[in-house]
């Protein structure tokens, strides 16, 4: 099998010949200490990663500098985020404070071409040699990054015309991005809102299906029904939502954070058409471990989460910047030595 082969059929409920592998971001610093250079998909060539991804969604948007001190900008949304060292910069605040200005605020072009070029390049190299994605937000974040976390959250209760009309906005604006990502060639759209925190959702179930998956559904029926895969990243503790969002035809759901009270393994259990993806933490054994330690640790996490398929190996999150560009070698070795499968779904090495 090639990697787009292995990746549709772990997907499709199938066992393939090894487990594959993804991430969701990998910080320029780790590639260029594995590498030498920024090339993302040289690097998965490299590594033979096996899920593709084009960037992180705030980087579809042009910025302006607004403090360089600070490293403050505003992008085309309005909205002014911070950078910090990493790749994804910090929503601040943005321009949107009452009802009369979401009724009069005008989204940026979803289709601007500028928006995905990035995922032509990864189409025109990888189609039907890996899975190709589009990174996308659905309907919360933007709900807080066009006002603001607070904002939001008492606008539920105050003023929930507005959170209607900002979740409107952020689902119209992405459905248009996934139909030209999907028009010319991703195979598969993640949506990557954070909806949990470390103990619970962050807004109450009942507000959640009220304002928010309306608008995932909405996005998860265009894209299956156009007969692409949809993936869904969403950090912290979503226990609650996860029975919905295998409902909607959700194929696989990342991190699914085992350190956020989710058991991956009882997930993978009692959702059978669910494909779970990571379980390597991305904290202390990126940052501390060494190579070897690496690989051992890889190697256990592959003997408890691989057996019977439906699993891709990830991070908890992302390659940060603090991650040893050797261990994330070290995981990808690991994954092509011990993740191999058997007829049936045992793992050969077992």
């Amino acid at each position: 099998m090639n990697s787009y082969e292995r990746a549709i059929t772990v997907l499709n409920g199938e066992i393939p010949d090894r487990v594959p592998s993804f991430e969701l971001l990998i910080d320029p610093k780790v590639i260029r200490g594995i590498i030498g250079t920024d090339s993302y998909p040289d690097l998965c060539d490299e590594l033979d990663i096996d899920l593709v991804i084009s960037q992180t969604p705030s980087k579809l948007y042009r910025e302006e500098c607004i403090d360089r001190e600070k490293q403050i900008v505003r992008n085309e949304w309005g909205i002014m985020r911070q950078y910090n060292g990493e790749v994804v910069s910090h929503p601040l605040h943005g321009p949107i404070e009452t009802l009369e200005d979401a009724m009069n605020y005008a989204a940026p072009d979803p289709m601007d071409d500028f928006r995905f070029d990035y995922l032509r390049e990864l189409v025109r190299r990888f189609k039907g040699k890996r899975l190709i994605g589009f990174h996308l937000h659905d309907g919360f974040n933007y709900s807080y990054y066009l006002s603001s976390m607070q904002d939001m959250m008492c606008n539920l209760i105050e003023e929930p015309e507005l959170v209607h009309r900002l979740v409107d906005l952020s689902v119209e604006h992405n459905l248009k991005l996934a139909e030209k990502a999907l028009d010319i060639g991703a195979d598969f759209i993640l949506s990557g809102d954070d909806y949990g925190s470390k103990t619970s959702l962050l807004v109450s179930k009942q507000h959640f299906d009220e304002f928010f998956l309306p608008g995932l559904k909405k996005i998860c029926d265009y894209v299956t029904g156009r007969g692409a895969y949809m993936l869904k990243h969403c950090c912290g503790n979503i226990n609650p939502l996860i029975g919905d969002l295998v409902d909607f035809g959700i194929k696989g759901m990342h991190p699914l954070d085992e350190n956020s009270g989710i058991d991956q393994i009882e997930v993978k259990k009692k959702f059978p058409k669910l494909t779970i993806m990571g379980a390597v933490d991305c904290d202390e054994p990126l940052t501390d471990y060494t190579p070897q330690q690496m690989e051992q640790y890889v190697r256990g996490i592959l003997k408890t989460h691989a057996p019977g398929g439906r699993y891709i190996c990830a991070t908890s999150n992302s390659v940060h910047s603090s991650a040893k560009p050797e261990n994330f070698v070290a995981m990808q070795h690991a994954i092509h030595k011990y993740g191999r499968y058997l007829p049936g779904g045992a793992l050969d090495w077992e």
